[in-house]
């Protein structure tokens, strides 16, 4: 309650001293839309990762074969005629690239490279001829808890079609809404009503930041979006001679933005995607609010 009525009376006194030089406050949304998905690995950190992955194969446990397939039985000789044992340090061959160091049938000098024979399953599966359709085949590799386990692609539809108004775009990135105003593209900026100037002006008619930029995101996207202000003070003010925008940082939960006017046209941009579009003097003050992610 009180650091509220601290902002109010803040804004009131702010708005009051504005009105008497013909400055006008406004509330700015910083929406954004928080990545989705893992952020894409560097170039460095790629060849690192691989580094260690195959560091683990090259110094891993030889791979238990006498466990998994008992000797004797059909499926060990289908593992040998896919797995060849490794050539012996015969003293009377020469070995170019070094002698073997071979424990456990396998070679230690180099990591080991498994075949496993396939199942009955996929033997009977690729065997077959017809009589299902692409649907029921579908279904059966749905069903098939054996299956190979295959990520979705990291390309949305979206970005192959190049679509800067959707929210299934740059799924690693974080995303900023900017919409369109008289030609020029700008931060959802909502401006409070011009207050009665001298002693008779009311707290009550001063409408909080926050709330400012909620009620104006209403009106110009609609209700179906679902956000939270991540404050209720403001994390920046962009100072004109006319004109003061007090910064509120938002989230969005879920929904969409779905312009309430055809004459309202907006973007959700990365951070170098909005340095095209906004002003270079505006986006570089506000350049430190955006994510690198």
């Amino acid at each position: 309650m009180w650091k509220s009525g601290l902002r109010k009376y803040s804004a009131a006194a702010s708005s009051t001293a504005s009105a008497g030089n013909s400055t006008s406050i406004s509330s700015t949304l910083l929406l954004t839309r928080n990545p989705v998905i893992t952020a894409d690995v560097s170039k460095f950190e790629a060849q690192y990762y691989k580094y260690q992955n195959e560091l683990w194969k090259r110094l891993m446990w030889t791979f238990p074969s006498w466990f998994y397939y008992r000797k004797g039985t059909i499926s060990e000789q289908a593992f040998r005629e896919l797995n060849p044992g490794p050539v012996f340090n015969n003293p009377n061959i020469e070995f170019p690239r070094g002698r073997p160091v071979v424990v456990h049938q396998r070679d230690r000098r180099f990591k080991q490279e498994l075949k496993l024979p396939k199942t009955y399953k996929e033997v009977s599966q690729e065997k077959k001829e017809g009589g299902e359709t692409a649907a029921e085949e579908e279904g059966a590799k749905e069903d098939n808890l054996s299956r190979q386990i295959v990520p979705n692609s990291r390309i949305t539809k979206a970005d192959e079609s190049k679509d800067l108004a959707s929210l299934e775009r740059q799924l690693s990135r974080t995303l900023y809404l900017i919409i369109q105003e008289n030609s020029k593209w700008t931060l959802p900026t909502f401006k409070e009503e011009q207050v009665a100037q001298g002693d008779d002006t009311k707290d009550s008619s001063v409408t909080p930041l926050h709330t400012l930029a909620e009620q104006g995101l209403y009106k110009i996207g609609g209700n179906s979006i679902n956000y939270f202000n991540v404050s209720n003070t403001p994390c920046h003010v962009h100072k004109s001679e006319s004109t003061r925008e007090y910064f509120i940082k938002s989230h969005i939960l879920s929904g969409r933005f779905v312009p309430q006017s055809e004459s309202i046209k907006f973007l959700w941009l990365t951070k170098e995607e909005l340095g095209e579009y906004l002003e270079k003097d505006y986006y570089k003050e506000i350049e430190h609010l955006l994510s690198d992610i």
